[in-house]
């Protein structure tokens, strides 16, 4: 039986990935798909011997990030690069899951967990498979699919190697330090990783600029979606004075002005670390009160991949579709109560939809539509984060 679903597993990934790419034709006039048209002058500029972004000269990602965008542009040839990055995410996303269900070999739970893996992207839309995350979420899903097999030690590097493209499976590795009994085999297999990762960057030219990622965001402000420039997008309804919505063309992006708007920016990077800490004391705590390791690790990844949304002052729609990997683990895993979580996880998923691409036109005119649905998708970011924080905390007891 499980051999007929694989192929089944197969088809239904390919026709979400149609339907996503089929979507992003409706929205033409915010294109999901401008970031990709992006990476591509990118690759262009590595391609004519000019300096490396990440490497040698300072880029927004970790020069990792380049691995998949060069290897778009290879399989897109004279198609282009989004072709080529379409069938790279599609092709990356059939061997996650597919390692997910372990070939077909694995029982109902872990085709469950595919299913709504894929059920979510299909729900957050066509950002889920056109941003650089998607990379990272592949190699998050590797990392969740070792540590289904109590590998502890590949589960910290794809989970390392997936931090080095987009920062978020960042919470993989304080969930597995946190809920693991060998966590000094997490953190070697983490130092070891990095250092390989790195000491390829020098091979390539590498300097300072390895590391730019972390200076370049600290100069964004707030990003009108993120949870914490909500207050200002209502002031600027309201006409509050100095409170609007402006393009930064530099950093590519629509960021929110008004009072206290730098300072806030400022003070969310140290309020995300805070955060961050609440978790991994929590974890600690319940990993000494006994908790299933496990469990405690889907408990830990789920409220750190909340505290690394919901804290950040950028708000970029692709942010949600990291959490499909920490609702499909706890499905995965086993986890009792975890219908709330899955449930809700959905909704900011198609909230998030509605608010980009469909009606992102009518936020960035202050319209009461893209208010409240911005507004919504917050409010559920962070009772989400609240119940993720209680959750834990009851196994820390």
């Amino acid at each position: 039986m499980h051999r007929l679903k694989l192929p089944t597993l197969w088809l239904a990934t390919i026709l979400v990935h149609l339907w996503l790419i089929f979507e992003a034709n409706l929205t033409p006039a915010t294109s999901p798909f401008n970031d990709v048209r992006l990476y591509g002058i990118w690759a262009d500029q590595v391609q004519q011997g000019h300096e490396i972004l990440g490497i040698n000269a300072p880029w927004v990602y970790p020069f990792v990030a380049l691995g998949p965008i060069m290897l778009a542009k290879l399989i897109g040839g004279s198609a282009g690069i989004l072709t080529g990055w379409l069938i790279l995410i599609c092709a990356l996303n059939l061997i996650g899951l597919s390692a997910i269900v372990d070939w077909g070999q694995e029982g109902k739970a872990a085709f469950r967990a595919a299913s709504y893996y894929l059920i979510f992207i299909a729900l957050l839309g066509s950002v889920s498979i056109g941003r650089i995350d998607s990379a990272a979420s592949f190699l998050a899903l590797l990392g969740l699919v070792q540590l289904h097999r109590d590998r502890i030690r590949l589960a910290a590097a794809f989970f390392t190697m997936g931090t080095w493209v987009k920062i978020w499976p960042v919470a993989g590795l304080l969930a597995l330090i946190a809920s693991s009994k060998r966590r000094m085999t997490v953190i070697l297999s983490a130092i070891g990783t990095s250092l390989a990762l790195l000491i390829v960057g020098m091979f390539l030219g590498g300097n300072e600029n390895l590391f730019s990622f972390i200076s370049t965001q600290g100069t964004r402000g707030l990003q009108v979606e993120s949870v914490a420039a909500t207050f200002w997008v209502w002031a600027a309804k309201f006409g509050a004075p100095g409170a609007g919505i402006y393009f930064d063309s530099q950093l590519v992006t629509n960021q929110v002005s008004g009072a206290l708007t730098a300072q806030v920016s400022t003070l969310l990077s140290l309020v995300m670390a805070g955060a961050l800490a609440i978790t991994a004391w929590l974890g600690f705590r319940a990993h000494r009160a006994g908790a299933e390791h496990k469990h405690l690790f889907v408990a830990v990844l789920l409220t750190a991949t909340l505290d690394l949304i919901v804290f950040n002052k950028v708000g970029s729609p692709q942010f949600e579709g990291w959490l499909a990997v920490p609702l499909m683990a706890g499905v995965l895993l086993g986890l009792r109560r975890w219908n709330f979580a899955l449930s809700l996880g959905a909704i900011i998923a198609l909230l998030t939809n509605l608010l980009y691409p469909v009606f992102y036109p009518d936020l960035m005119m202050l319209g009461w539509l893209g208010i409240w649905l911005l507004t919504l998708r917050n409010f559920a970011l962070v009772v989400l984060l609240i119940w993720a924080n209680l959750r834990l905390s009851k196994l820390a007891k």
